[in-house]
């Protein structure tokens, strides 16, 4: 997980190095999503996610810690000292299969531009010297309640190399859908993608 998570760091560094993220007050009103017992409720996002038996959810320490080093990294990119940087991702959930590295993190990150301005900037890292994944054919695709573009990465170095990430824009906010499988073949991910569902009140 830690070296995953380095990864997705200098990544959305990257990106906010090459796209443009939006003031703080620019936002529109964003909540954070919550845990009760093994089920995740995101409103935000408009979908809760089950926890598989025997799989492991990051803790909020560590998710804050993880939105509090990529906004430091974009800050420091940007020129800035690192030391009060604007709040720009929020790391909402983190969970994996410990037993097969496959897994899912949810990012929704303050952002003007589009989802499809999001892919360019991805592809535009594949392209730069040095690039440690590459990135395929993007697709719209139904996830529950909403439409989606899915652009598939291959990520070097990973002992789950094989990404799908799941984008649309709300408001001034990118939602990200991220899974992770140690397989390429379609039916690891729609055994991800089963674990989400649309969003319903607890009782």
């Amino acid at each position: 997980m830690k070296k995953r998570t380095i990864a997705l760091l200098l990544l959305t560094a990257l990106l906010g190095i090459l796209l443009t993220s939006c003031g703080e007050d620019e936002r529109n009103h964003y909540s954070p999503g919550y845990w009760r017992d093994n089920v995740f409720y995101d409103a935000f996002v408009d979908l809760r996610f089950t926890l598989p038996d025997g799989w492991e959810a990051t803790s909020q320490e560590d998710l804050d810690a993880m939105s509090a080093e990529a906004d430091k990294m974009l800050d420091t990119q940007r020129g800035g000292t690192g030391e009060d940087p604007a709040s720009v991702y929020h790391y909402e959930l983190s969970a994996k299969d410990p037993s097969t590295g496959n897994g899912i993190l949810i990012l929704v990150q303050s952002y003007s531009g589009n989802a499809n301005d999001y892919i360019d900037g991805l592809e535009a890292g594949a392209e730069l010297e040095g690039a440690t994944y590459s990135v395929g054919t993007t697709v719209t695709v139904q996830l529950p309640g909403h439409a989606y573009l899915m652009v598939p990465l291959t990520m070097e170095g990973q002992d789950t190399p094989y990404q799908r990430q799941y984008l649309r824009k709300q408001g001034d906010y990118l939602i990200n859908i991220m899974l992770f499988s140690s397989q390429e073949g379609e039916d690891s991910f729609s055994a991800l993608v089963a674990q989400l569902s649309e969003l319903e009140n607890p009782s």
